[in-house]
C-alpha cells in the first residue's frame, strides 16, 4: 500500500496551494453541470418546505424535472389534482414530449388547468391506461386517489402487474378488497416494491386523496427503480480538493470538485456559470459552490454524465492517516501511529463506518499493523477506510477455523448445513463473505442447497468464505403430468414427459416415469413453498422438475407446478432490476420476473435467479396470467442461440376476448416449412405494439392499432387470418374478408434490396419446393406487393416498408385468384 494516501495528498496540497485539476488529463470519469441550470434553480427554490418531511423528495423530483410549479410555493399539504399528477409520472417516464404532440380541441382544453393536462389525458386514453369514457367524464381538476396514482404508476412506467397467488402485498392491508379488481395486479406492482405504502397500521386507503408532498415521496421511490433501468447514474463518495480554473479577467469560470469513493478511487464534478449543478445538503436547495471539503455525497446522473442533484452531507474535519495499534470497542477508542512519527488515541463515533477495499466492514475486522485512513468529524472517528488482502485475493486472516456439511436452507442472512453425522448448524453471514464454487469466485446466489460446502468462520463464527466441495451435477430438466403422488414413499408417477434437450422440450422415451424425491426436494406454486404432501392435490397437473442422481438413483431435487400457459423464449439478457426481480431479453418487449419457485439452471449448477447477470444467454418457459407479465419458471442460462422462437398461423378469428387477448380456431401452424393442424395455443396476446392490417370485400387494405382492432369486432370476427406470433403474443396480423381469396401461396427468403410504401424488391431470392422438400433458388430480383403485408423485425410488429437495406426475410407470398399477376407479401419475417 503507497503510504501517502489520497487523503495525505489532498492535506499537503491545501497546505501548498499547489493542487491542479487533473481528472479530464488524467483521463477519470468526470459529470458535468446542466445548461438548465438558471430554470432548474428557479423552479425548484420553493419558500415553503425547509420544515417539511417530503423537503428532500420534492427537491430530488424538481432537479429531474418531474415536479414543474410556477411561482414559489409548492403547498406540499395540498391534494395532487388528476391532471398534475399524470403530468409527474408523464415526466418522469419521459412520455410528456409525445403527450405534447397530441391534438386537442380548445374546447376540451378549458376543462384543465394545466396547459398540458388534455394532452395527459389523451396519451393516457392513447396507452389503455383510461377509457374514452373516463377521459370524458373523470374531474381531471379534482384530487387523484392513491389507487390512481399507483395505478397510474405501474401503467406508465412499464412496471409488470403482479398475478393470482402472488399477490401479497395489497391483501396485507386490512382494506385490500377495496382496490378496484382490475386495478389491483397493478397497485400490486407498486406496493409489493415498497414505492406506496399504508398510511396507518394495517391500512392503505385506496380511494383516500392524495397530497403533493406524498406524491413527491412515491416519484422519488418510483424513481429509484425506473431510473436504473434506464441508464441513469447513482454514485457516492467524500468531497475531497476543491479548486478552480481562472480566465484571464481574474474570474473563476470552470470549478472542479474531486469525490474519493469507498475504496479509494475518484471521479470529478465539473461546473461553470452557465452550466451547474444543484446540491441539496438537507437544509436548503443550491449550487456547486456551498459543497465543502469532506463533505459526503450521493450523485444522480444522466446516462451522457450530465448531473441532475448532488445531495451533501456535512461530513469530515480532517483526515488522519497510519498504522492502526488496536482498537479499544469497550471504550470506544483507536489508537495510531500516525505518518507524522506521533501516535494518536481517537474517540470512536457511535456510528463510526468501517470500509475495507470498497465493502462495509465492522470493527472487529480490522487486524493491528493494517494501514488506515481515520475520517474525522470534530474530536472523533466518523468513517475507517483500508485495504486487506483477504478481500481481494481470497485469502484467510489468522485465527479461522472451519466447518464442512451439506446447505440445506439459505437466506442472505445466514446459512445451515448439516454435517457428515446429519447434525444441523446454522452460521451467520458478512457483508464481505466470499465465496467459491471449484476454485471459482462466485456469489450468494450461485450457492444451492445440497451442496457440500467448507465454511472458513471468524472468531465470532461468521462466515469469511464458503467453498463448495461436491456439486451434484448432471442436472436433468423435465416437465411432465403429475398422474400420482405417494407422500408415504416419496414417489411421483410422471406421464407424457418431455425433456430439456437443444433449447426446446422433447418428448421423452420412456414417456412415463416414476421418480423417488429427495429428502431436501423444494417443491413451489409459483413463490410458494409446499410439502410433497400438498402436493397432491394438484394430481393430473403439470410440473417442470429437475433430477439428479443420488446414491444411484435419479430424483427429483426440484418442483414447480407449470401454470396453464407455456411460452418460450430465447435471447441475450441486458438488463436487470433485482429489486423487482426482473430481467429484459434484447429485442424482447415483455419483461420476465422470477421467484423462489424458479428454476434455473447455469453451468449445469441449480442456482437462484439473482446469479443471472448482464450478457447471459438465456434458454426461458415462461408462463403468462391474464395481463403481459411473464413469470418464468424454468430458466437455462449460457445455452447458445440456435432455434427461432417465431411461429406463423393461419386460421380463423373467433373471439376478441378482452383488449388485450383474442382466440382464433381451425388453426394450422407452419412447421418444417409446411402447413399442419394445431391446437396447443387458440389464445392469443395482443398489445399495442402488435401489428394489424384488414382487408375488406372490396379489396382496401387498412392498418388499425390495438384500440381499433378492439373496437371492430363486428367486422372482423369469423374473419381468416394470419399471424407471426412469439409463443402465446401476437406480433403481427392480418385479415381478410371471405371475398378475398389468395391462391399459389408460396414460402420464399431473401434479402431485402430495396423498400417503398407499396413494394418490396429482395435478391438471393429461394422458395421452397413441397415437391422436392428443398429450397430452390430463382435467379434475379422478385418485386412484392406490400399492400396485404405486416412485418416482424427484432421481436416487434412492423410496417413491412420500415424495413432496411439487407435484411434477411423469411416470408409468405400468394397471388389473388381474380386473376391479378401481381405478387404480394403477407407475413414478412426479419430474424
Amino acid at each position: 500500500m503507497v503510504r501517502k494516501s489520497w487523503a495525505w495528498v489532498i492535506i499537503i496540497s491545501l497546505v501548498m496551494g499547489m493542487w491542479m485539476p487533473v481528472g479530464e488529463a488524467a483521463g477519470a470519469e468526470n459529470y458535468y453541470g446542466t445548461p438548465a441550470i438558471n430554470a432548474l434553480y428557479t423552479n425548484a427554490s420553493f419558500n415553503d418546505i425547509s420544515q417539511h418531511w417530503a423537503r428532500a423528495y420534492i427537491y430530488r423530483m424538481a432537479a429531474l424535472g418531474v415536479i414543474r410549479d410556477s411561482g414559489d410555493a409548492y403547498r406540499p399539504e395540498a391534494l395532487a389534482s388528476k391532471e398534475d399528477t399524470l403530468g409527474a409520472l408523464m415526466r418522469l417516464g419521459e412520455l410528456e414530449g409525445m403527450a405534447q404532440q397530441m391534438r386537442v380541441a380548445p374546447e376540451e382544453e378549458a376543462d384543465f388547468q394545466n396547459p398540458w393536462g388534455a394532452n395527459y389525458v389523451i396519451m393516457a386514453q392513447r396507452m389503455g391506461i383510461i377509457t374514452a369514457e373516463e377521459r370524458a367524464t373523470l374531474k381531471w381538476k379534482n384530487p387523484a386517489t392513491r389507487e390512481e396514482l399507483a395505478y397510474w404508476m405501474a401503467r406508465i412506467l412499464n412496471f409488470p402487474p403482479v398475478y393470482g397467488r402472488d399477490q401479497q402485498a395489497v391483501y396485507s392491508f386490512a382494506d385490500g378488497d377495496k382496490f378496484d379488481k382490475a386495478k389491483t395486479p397493478y397497485c400490486e406492482a407498486v406496493i409489493g416494491s415498497n414505492i406506496m405504502t399504508g398510511r396507518a397500521a394495517g391500512m392503505f386507503y385506496p380511494r383516500h386523496e392524495v397530497k403533493r408532498g406524498e406524491l413527491a415521496a412515491a416519484l422519488d421511490k418510483a424513481a429509484e427503480v425506473y431510473l436504473a433501468m434506464n441508464g441513469f447514474q447513482r454514485r457516492e463518495g467524500t468531497v475531497g480538493q476543491i479548486n478552480s480554473q481562472w480566465s484571464g479577467m481574474g474570474t473563476a469560470n470552470r470549478g472542479y470538485y474531486q469525490v474519493i469513493q469507498a475504496d479509494g478511487q475518484s471521479f470529478y464534478l465539473i461546473a461553470e456559470p452557465e452550466r451547474d449543478f444543484l446540491v441539496y445538503n438537507g437544509r436548503s436547495l443550491g449550487r456547486s459552490s456551498i459543497l465543502k471539503t469532506g463533505d459526503s455525497i450521493k450523485v444522480l446522473a444522466k446516462p451522457t454524465g450530465e448531473i441532475v442533484l448532488v445531495e451533501a452531507v456535512s461530513g469530515l474535519g480532517s483526515v488522519l492517516n497510519g498504522t492502526l495499534d488496536y482498537v479499544d470497542q469497550s471504550g470506544n477508542k483507536i489508537y495510531l501511529s500516525g505518518w507524522d512519527g506521533k501516535s494518536y488515541s481517537m474517540n470512536l463515533s457511535p456510528v463510526c463506518r468501517v470500509n475495507l477495499s470498497g465493502g462495509m466492514g465492522q470493527l472487529y475486522d480490522l487486524v493491528p499493523g493494517q494501514e488506515v485512513s481515520l475520517f474525522l468529524t470534530g474530536t472523533q472517528v466518523s468513517e475507517i477506510r483500508s485495504s486487506i488482502n483477504y478481500a481481494v485475493a481470497g485469502a484467510l486472516p489468522r485465527d479461522t477455523r472451519s466447518a464442512f456439511g451439506k446447505l440445506f436452507r439459505k437466506n442472505p442472512d445466514e446459512l445451515s448445513i448439516r454435517d457428515d453425522n446429519g447434525n444441523p448448524y446454522t452460521y451467520s453471514l458478512t457483508d464481505h463473505t466470499m465465496y467459491y464454487v471449484n476454485g471459482l469466485s462466485v456469489d450468494y446466489y450461485d450457492l444451492k442447497t445440497g451442496d457440500y460446502v467448507k465454511l472458513a468462520l471468524d472468531s465470532r463464527g461468521r462466515v469469511i468464505r464458503a467453498d463448495v466441495r461436491k456439486d451434484e451435477g448432471t442436472y436433468r430438466i423435465y416437465r411432465g403430468t403429475m398422474n400420482n403422488i405417494r407422500d408415504v414413499f416419496k414417489e411421483i408417477d410422471f406421464a407424457y414427459l418431455c425433456r430439456y434437450e437443444n433449447e426446446d422440450l422433447v418428448s421423452s422415451s420412456p414417456s412415463n416415469l416414476t421418480l423417488d424425491v429427495a429428502d431436501d426436494a423444494e417443491i413451489f406454486e409459483g413463490a410458494k413453498d409446499m410439502t410433497l404432501r400438498n402436493l397432491e392435490k394438484y394430481r393430473g397437473e403439470r410440473a417442470y422438475f429437475v433430477t439428479a442422481y443420488r446414491n444411484d438413483k435419479e430424483r427429483v431435487i426440484k418442483l414447480t407446478l407449470r401454470g396453464d400457459t407455456e411460452r418460450r423464449l430465447t435471447g441475450k439478457v441486458h438488463e436487470i432490476n433485482s429489486s423487482l426481480k426482473s430481467f429484459a431479453i434484447k429485442y424482447e418487449p415483455d419483461r420476465i420476473a422470477w421467484d423462489s419457485g424458479t428454476i434455473v439452471v447455469k453451468n449445469n449448477r441449480l442456482i437462484d435467479g439473482g446469479a443471472i447477470n448482464t450478457g447471459d444467454n438465456v434458454v426461458v418457459f415462461a408462463e403468462r396470467g391474464s395481463g403481459s407479465t411473464l413469470k418464468a419458471r424454468v430458466i437455462v442460462v449460457n445455452a447458445p442461440e440456435v432455434r427461432t422462437r417465431y411461429e406463423f398461423y393461419k386460421g380463423v378469428l373467433r373471439d376478441i376476448m378482452s383488449r388485450s387477448k383474442f382466440d382464433m380456431e381451425l388453426l394450422d401452424r407452419l412447421e418444417d416449412n409446411k402447413w399442419r393442424g394445431y391446437s396447443s395455443y387458440p389464445e392469443y396476446y395482443y398489445d399495442s405494439n402488435t401489428r394489424f392490417l384488414y382487408v375488406d370485400d372490396s379489396g382496401r387494405a387498412e392498418r388499425l392499432n390495438d384500440n381499433q382492432f378492439y373496437n371492430r369486432d363486428e367486422d372482423l370476427l369469423s374473419r381468416d387470418m394470419q399471424m407471426i406470433a412469439d409463443g402465446d403474443k401476437a406480433l403481427a396480423v392480418v385479415i381478410w374478408d371471405e371475398d378475398i381469396e389468395f391462391t399459389n401461396e408460396a414460402i420464399t427468403r431473401g434479402r431485402v434490396v430495396s423498400t417503398t410504401r407499396e413494394r418490396m424488391v429482395i435478391d438471393e431470392v429461394s422458395s421452397w419446393s413441397n415437391y422436392g422438400g428443398r429450397w430452390e433458388t430463382q435467379p434475379g430480383e422478385m418485386t412484392l406487393d406490400l399492400k396485404y403485408a405486416v412485418a416482424v423485425k427484432n421481436g416487434e410488429g412492423r410496417d413491412p416498408y420500415s424495413l432496411a437495406q439487407g435484411d434477411p426475410v423469411y416470408l409468405l407470398r400468394a397471388n389473388l385468384a381474380d386473376g391479378d399477376t401481381g405478387v404480394y407479401a403477407t407475413l414478412i419475417l426479419v430474424e
